[in-house]
């Protein structure tokens, strides 16, 4: 490899690194950053969905997740296998669901439409029927799936990333 290619190489991975450096927020304690979000999985208890959303809605500004990238996906991903690495049969709740009208899903936090941002269904997902809320299901690796909204489950919440005026001394 030439010197030229090398040096062009390492330019665009430290201005890759800057610009996620630059945006990785700043949290809370037990709270995760990935870019300007910030997430708390909750792995200890479970919750049906709409505890899972007033659980999250307690945590100053924090909602159920929302996945709008597929960085951001992988991110969920790599924190669910890693919490329960021994045990695939868990699942985390998203905050899109269906329940207003079968086959429209929608983002809780905005009621934005999952399908006009980012999505990745997993095969064959969403079905039609009762379920109705959107999981990260472990038995396929933390893919998305359609799932019953009152069977317990994990949550994750997420919301903005500390400023530097909100950061405590």
């Amino acid at each position: 490899m030439s010197t030229a290619i090398k040096l062009a190489v390492l330019t665009a991975v430290i201005a890759s690194f800057i610009a996620q450096s630059e945006s990785t927020a700043t949290c809370d304690d037990g709270w995760t950053a990935y870019g300007p979000s910030c997430y708390f999985f909750e792995d200890e208890t479970k919750l049906h969905w709409i505890e899972g959303t007033q659980y999250c809605s307690v945590h100053e500004g924090a909602y159920i997740t929302t996945i709008q990238s597929e960085g951001e996906l992988l991110f969920l991903q790599d924190m669910c296998r890693r919490l329960f690495k021994h045990d695939k049969s868990n699942f985390f709740f998203l905050g899109a669901t269906d329940s207003e009208v079968e086959g429209i899903w929608r983002w809780y936090s905005d009621n934005s439409l999952v399908n006009a941002g980012y999505h990745n269904w997993y095969k064959g997902q969403p079905e039609p029927g009762k379920q109705n809320c959107a999981v990260l299901w472990g038995p396929s690796d933390y893919t998305w799936h359609d799932h019953y909204c009152n069977e317990n489950g994990h949550v994750i919440c997420e919301k903005p990333g500390l400023k530097w005026s909100d950061r405590q001394e």
